[in-house]
C-alpha cells in the first residue's frame, strides 16, 4: 500500500529482547510465588538465557516481522469516522463518483503483538511476547472514496509514538519526529465501507 512501515517507526534491539526475558522470568516467579494459592509446590519454570549474540539474532527476526505497512495496520481505523461511513450512502455519492473525505487532528492507536517463538536443542521454550502499542497522528488526512471503498489516502504530516511491553512491564518508547508523508496512497481494490443499518 505504502512505503512506510512499522519497522521505520520502531526497532527491537538486543537490550530490549533481554529486558524482555527478564520481564517474562519475573512474571513467571511472581506467578509462581510459595504461598499463593492453587500453587503449591509448583517452582517457577525458567526462561531461556536471552543474551549476547542469541538475543541480537532474535532482535533481528522481530525486525523483520515489524516491515509491515503501517497503513494497512490503521486500514479499520478509518471506518470508525462518520464521515467516512456516509460515504457508503448511494443516494449521498452515486456508483462511480469520487468523494474526498478530509479529516483533522486525528489520532490513531493500534496495538500489535509480536511474538518469538523459542526452542533450545530442538525443545519448545517459552515464547517471548511483546505488545507494541502505536499512536499515529495526522494534522490532516484525505480519504478518496468510490463505490462505498477507500481508494486512496492522503496522510500529509503525520508523527507516532511507539511504547513496548512485555507482560505488564514497560520496556521503553520512541516518538518519531513529524514527517510528510508523500503523495497518494493507493488501497489497491479499496477497502470496503459498511453500510449503516437503518434506525
Amino acid at each position: 500500500m505504502s512505503s512506510v512501515t512499522l519497522h521505520q517507526l520502531f526497532q527491537f534491539t538486543q537490550a530490549l529482547v533481554e529486558r524482555g526475558a527478564e520481564a517474562r522470568d519475573r512474571e513467571a516467579a511472581e506467578a509462581a510465588r510459595p504461598g499463593k494459592p492453587g500453587d503449591e509446590g509448583q517452582a517457577p519454570e525458567a526462561g531461556p538465557s536471552l543474551s549476547g549474540f542469541v538475543a541480537a539474532k532474535a532482535a533481528e527476526r522481530l525486525n523483520e516481522a515489524l516491515d509491515t505497512d503501517l497503513f494497512e495496520i490503521l486500514a479499520e481505523a478509518w471506518l470508525k469516522f462518520r464521515e467516512v461511513l456516509e460515504c457508503a450512502d448511494p443516494a449521498r455519492h452515486p456508483p462511480g463518483q469520487d468523494a474526498i473525505v478530509t479529516l483533522h487532528e486525528v489520532e490513531i492507536t493500534s496495538t500489535n503483538t509480536p511474538l518469538l517463538h523459542l526452542t533450545a536443542g530442538g525443545v519448545p521454550l517459552p515464547d517471548l511476547r511483546f505488545t507494541l502499542e502505536l499512536t499515529a497522528r495526522f494534522k490532516s488526512l484525505q480519504l478518496v472514496v468510490r463505490d462505498a471503498r477507500i481508494r486512496a489516502l492522503r496522510p500529509g504530516l503525520m508523527s507516532a509514538h511507539a511504547r513496548l511491553k512485555c507482560g505488564g512491564f514497560k520496556l521503553g518508547e520512541q516518538p518519531t519526529p513529524e514527517w510528510q508523508v508523500p503523495g497518494e496512497i493507493s488501497c489497491g481494490e479499496g477497502i470496503p465501507i459498511p453500510r449503516s443499518r437503518p434506525a
